[in-house]
């Protein structure tokens, strides 16, 4: 396992999945979770922010082992989340906290890792998020982040539809019950703000990953081509990519 940040150099920006067809890459989630295991030591205080209901998604293969071994190598595994029905199913935190990510309960330099799954798209105050994240994690500690990028052709639908609609379209064409959809404001999910975005907030280094992701709606007929267009589209110019892996140090 690897030490947090090792890599990291300031305001840098790669691709992964390039070249490869969408059907040949890695899912953003095996790229997310990968990392947290490389940064996972036995000692480590681990924050999830928006833990939600399961650590690993469910439908991800071999989402149970992976979930279990991810939480046996953390110290401690703290999740917080808004939505109190999902904090009652989620059974992977040592602790679960209904809390805000503006005003964590927490002392400061309380955590060595703090991640965050699918969740800052959906974050209306991105800044004071960062704020409060960068006050919980020791120096040196690792903020980890995937979240869509803003101009992934999902991301732009779901931009162009208002949010009082959002439910009632995903849970027709993906599993998630509309309980699980959740507003969307899609305010961090731009590499050229993020940046900035992390430096106020006194983040020291930062490293963005533009991830190609895989087609998943080909059960969906008309979608389905759109989907494809744009992913073959994310091969040529890695700004339309599906998703953001961004790591960056206190």
């Amino acid at each position: 396992m690897g030490g947090p940040g090792n890599d990291l150099t300031n305001a840098s920006i790669s691709t992964r999945g390039a070249g490869l067809s969408p059907q040949q890459m890695a899912h953003p989630q095996r790229h997310y979770l990968g990392r947290i295991n490389e940064l996972l030591q036995d000692e480590t205080h681990w924050l999830d922010l928006g833990c939600g209901r399961n650590l690993v998604p469910r439908w991800l293969q071999g989402h149970a082992e992976l979930e279990a071994e991810l939480v046996a190598c953390a110290s401690l595994l703290v999740g917080a989340d808004l939505d109190l029905s999902a904090l009652r199913d989620n059974r992977s935190c040592h602790v679960r906290l209904l809390a805000t990510a503006t005003a964590l309960p927490f002392a400061d330099g309380s955590f060595d890792l703090v991640t965050s799954n699918m969740v800052f798209e959906h974050i209306e105050k991105p800044q004071a998020t960062l704020a409060e994240i960068r006050r919980v994690l020791q120096p040196d500690g690792t903020l980890l982040i995937v979240t869509p990028n803003w101009l992934d052709i999902v991301s732009l639908m779901a931009q162009l539809v208002p949010n009082r609609w959002h439910g009632g379209i995903v849970s027709r064409v993906e599993t998630r019950q509309q309980a699980d959809v959740y507003p969307t404001f899609f305010r961090f999910n731009n590499p050229r703000t993020i940046a900035r975005r992390l430096r106020e907030a006194g983040f020291t280094r930062w490293h963005v990953k533009q991830l190609m992701h895989p087609n998943v709606y080909d059960h969906v007929p008309i979608v389905a081509g759109i989907e494809h267009t744009w992913h073959k589209l994310a091969q040529w110019i890695p700004e339309v990519c599906g998703a953001l892996l961004i790591e960056a140090v206190a």
